[in-house]
């Protein structure tokens, strides 16, 4: 007992409890440490070492020695009555305290709260298959198959986490470590392989590498002759070896889903091949490429499912995209018969019922489409592109939170994907985060250089958020050169010509535009504003009228043909186009003002009141106006001076000018010279003192953007427009 009390007196019970939390918290900086800065394991055990022989060391230090107001001080020199052994150890209870604290506050977040960092065992990238020996076409793809039949048939392993091949693509090239390719993608292992071709012979040499160590933990060769059921036959056996060496046994469905062969033609999987690799890029040209290369397969192996999944998603691509490269009738035509095929021939792909998904949802059967997805999704568990089509189907339902959660799931397993990145700039972008859409549409082109869409819509933040209409003819342009093909991407930036006054600039891009494909929504609607910019009104009327058809619930084209009928007095022929068109607005006894129809409800608001029908009228401006209150200003899909607009036809215009001024020194440079010299929803408030003021600033600064564009031209940042 005396021998414990002299322990307790001289502070060594308290120091231990000291170090060995002390201890603990250094080694858990060190774990994160090792791990973040890739260091090789023994540094951890040295830590330990060095940790354990410094215990004992400390105790015999605190046995001899005491501190004291002088410093450090031999025990036994120190007189008794002169200790403060007392008052240090109280300190010491307030440090050991503060630092047990500390300890259990890293515990429980490392137990309960910290995101889970540490890749799982089951995380596997496949990196791109060198060619080795003599390359041509043929053996850059086969080694290119050899790849992509891996990542498909691992990702039928639920349990594995297996990256995509157009984020695993990135690395091609790469002289980066193992280890740090790991952990740029979130794995645990990664898998390499080389392929060589000799003649009517094939050899694929594979290992399979735990990226923490940089070690193998497993390594094979395949030697065979070149034939698909040899290729696939190699697959098969690649994942077979892997799930063994990582212990997972599969189940029976899992093993026949390896076996299986999805063609038996050699050039018929190439031609897939070729057609999936055209379709990643996502242009006009690139899917039209590609729907060739999915017809030769299907004509060399009429059996072969994946090659009628590619067709389908290239047609449905084509028009779900905005692309205008294909209508609805004619898209679903095509792509029906081909996606039923399809699941004939092979009911359990996930590629097949993610196709059927998206075929249902451009239908218009949500339910179906939802089903479809989920099941895709059953199938294959890291498949990126099923949760992507559901991510954007969630979001046009407004569900935007799980949106996002669907769209960060795919980017798990395909975080280089340009697609889930303009998906979730899209998401950004509709959400009115304009900070985080331009940073994800940045992250779009730095991932694939060709997205033309990615470009247009950097383009409109700067246009349509910003109001730097010069700013955004850079990218414009750079949206223009990467589609050729695509009328809508030629079209877009006439509007922003007009902005800045430059006719001749503006036509050069909408004879593209009707060059390519005359009446595209894209191409009608700047031939439209043109014809009105330039006082051609009639070649505008006709312009609408050929939209109508097309898109009778057009808002630019109603109110167009509105303004002729009001200007003629005709105003109960455009209260009878908009009952036709917008019947929610004309026939329930409360009109249903939404989202999708407040700009056409301000519009026939205007119509009713020179019709004598002002209650109506209130209350059409009274819904567009509440609904405002939920949307953005700016962007693709902002109200812009709607709000104006509405509050003009109400008793008080002194308001609609505040938010005209508002909206000017917010940004607002969209179709300027048509409201405030045309629209007449306007006229209240036209020729005022306050409107002419705001008139001069907007023209002013209209014009400062234009003598912009003419620098940009001289010093070559900018290329003058030329015709088609």
């Amino acid at each position: 007992m005396g021998f414990l009390s002299e322990l307790r007196r001289r502070n060594v019970l308290r120091m231990a409890a000291l170090y060995v939390i002390s201890a603990w918290l250094v080694m858990q900086v060190v774990e994160v440490v090792t791990s973040l800065a890739q260091l090789p394991p023994w540094i951890g055990l040295a830590t330990v070492g060095v940790l354990a022989i410094g215990f004992p060391i400390t105790l015999i230090l605190s046995w001899f020695y005491e501190l004291t107001p002088a410093g450090i001080t031999l025990e036994k020199d120190i007189e008794p009555g002169q200790s403060v052994s007392h008052l240090t150890g109280r300190r010491l209870d307030f440090v050991v305290i503060a630092l047990l604290s500390a300890a259990l506050i890293v515990f429980a977040w490392d137990k309960w709260g910290a995101p889970d960092t540490v890749p799982s065992e089951q995380s596997i990238a496949v990196l791109p298959f060198d060619s080795v020996g003599t390359q041509t076409e043929g053996s850059d793809v086969l080694a290119m198959g050899i790849q992509d039949g891996l990542l498909t048939r691992l990702s039928q392993i639920g349990s594995f986490k297996v990256i995509s091949r157009q984020s695993a693509e990135r690395y091609a090239d790469a002289t980066a470590s193992v280890p740090v390719i790991a952990a740029e993608l979130g794995v645990s292992r990664v898998i390499e392989g080389a392929v060589q071709q000799v003649g009517d012979n094939i050899r694929v040499n594979v290992q399979l590498i735990d990226a923490m160590t940089d070690e193998h933990i497993w390594a094979a060769s395949y030697d065979d002759n070149l034939t698909a059921s040899s290729v696939f036959k190699i697959q098969s056996d690649i994942v077979e070896a892997i799930a063994q060496a990582l212990d997972t046994t599969l189940t029976t469905q899992q093993s026949d889903k390896l076996t299986s062969m999805p063609t038996a033609s050699l050039d018929a999987y190439t031609q897939y091949l070729l057609g999936q690799s055209s379709a990643d890029v996502e242009s006009i040209e690139s899917l039209h490429n590609a729907i060739d290369h999915f017809k030769a397969a299907i004509e060399l192996d009429p059996n072969f499912a994946l090659a009628y999944v590619g067709f389908a998603d290239a047609h449905l691509t084509l028009h779900t995209n905005f692309l205008d490269g294909l209508g609805f009738e004619e898209a679903t035509a095509l792509a029906e018969p081909a996606i039923m095929q399809a699941l004939t021939l092979d009911g359990d792909s996930g590629e097949v019922y993610a196709s059927l998904g998206l075929l249902r949802q451009v239908q218009g059967d949500v339910a179906a489409a939802v089903q479809a997805y989920e099941q895709a999704i059953e199938l294959r568990p890291s498949y990126s592109r099923a949760m992507g089509l559901l991510s954007r189907l969630r979001w046009r339902q407004g569900n935007t939170d799980a949106a996002i959660q669907l769209v960060q799931r795919a980017l798990q397993t395909d975080p280089y994907s340009a697609p889930a990145h303009f998906l979730l700039a899209r998401i950004y972008d509709e959400s009115a985060d304009f900070d985080s859409a331009m940073a994800s549409y940045l992250q779009v082109v730095a991932i694939e250089p060709n997205h033309a869409f990615a470009y247009v819509y950097i383009a409109a933040i700067h246009f349509l958020v910003h109001g730097r209409i010069d700013e955004s003819f850079v990218w414009y342009s750079k949206a223009a050169a990467n589609d050729a093909m695509s009328p809508s991407l030629q079209a877009a930036q006439a509007l922003a010509y007009l902005e800045i006054g430059d006719v001749d600039g503006s036509r050069v891009w909408v004879e593209r535009a009707i060059a390519l494909e005359p009446n595209t929504f894209w191409s009608r609607w700047a031939s439209l504003l043109l014809n009105l910019y330039v006082g051609e009104d009639e070649a505008a009327l006709a312009d609408a009228r050929v939209m109508l058809e097309r898109y009778p619930r057009d808002w630019g084209a109603n109110r167009i043909l509105r303004d002729a009928d009001i200007t003629a007095g005709r105003y109960g022929v455009a209260r009878a186009r908009y009952a036709r068109n917008f019947r929610e607005l004309t026939e329930p006894e409360v009109p249903n003002v939404n989202a999708s129809n407040y700009a056409a409800a301000v519009d026939l608001a205007l119509v009713l009141q020179r019709l004598g029908e002002t209650e109506r009228a209130d209350d059409l401006l009274e819904g567009s106006l509440e609904t405002m209150r939920s949307l953005s200003r700016f962007g693709v899909s902002g109200y812009w001076v709607n709000d104006v607009r509405a509050l003009a036809l109400r008793p008080s215009p002194e308001l609609a000018l505040a938010r005209l001024r508002e909206a000017i020194e917010d940004g607002w440079r969209l179709h300027t010279w048509y409201h405030m010299d045309l629209d007449p929803n306007l006229d209240s408030i036209r020729g005022t003192s306050e409107f002419d003021e705001l008139h001069a600033t907007l023209v002013a600064d209209l014009e400062a953007q234009a003598r912009n564009v003419r620098d940009m031209r001289a010093s070559g940042e900018l290329m003058s427009p030329s015709p088609p």
